[in-house]
């Protein structure tokens, strides 16, 4: 009987943290148009562990046209200038990358997605969205 307890008990250790990802749920950050743009869309968090795949969708972006997006700390109000993730560029509307932190860190502290309107202007911001946990 000793035998099947300390089984059931390191079988639970293994499974917990699977069941806890599991829990985490996909987030979805609203981007609004800047300066201007007209681009509108979202993106989407999916948690993979200590890992998110991040996809953003925007629509009336301009044809074959790379537009660089990363994470930044702080909110679309208030961004810090220097990216905290980078991520693939915008092309066609759409971009997908794997970035190196959890949803729930990402939910940490504030951040925001924020979209350029290309490589040789970055100043200019096209669309952001706050990262916030969904309620």
């Amino acid at each position: 009987m000793k035998r099947f307890a300390l089984t059931l008990a390191l079988a639970s250790f293994a499974i917990a943290p699977a069941f806890a990802a599991m829990k985490e749920k996909p987030v979805k950050v609203e981007l609004g148009a800047q300066n201007g743009s007209g681009e509108t869309g979202y993106a989407m968090l999916y948690p993979h562990g200590a890992k998110t795949k991040v996809i953003v969708h925007l629509k009336s972006t301009p044809k074959g046209v790379a537009q660089p997006d990363h994470i930044h700390k702080g909110t679309c109000a208030n961004l810090d200038p220097k990216p905290a993730f980078m991520l693939k560029p915008v092309v066609g509307g759409k971009s997908i990358t794997m970035v190196d932190a959890s949803v729930a860190d990402l939910l940490k502290e504030p951040m925001a997605i924020n979209v350029h309107e290309s490589a040789t202007d970055l100043k200019k911001y096209v669309a952001c969205g706050d990262i916030v946990a969904p309620k």
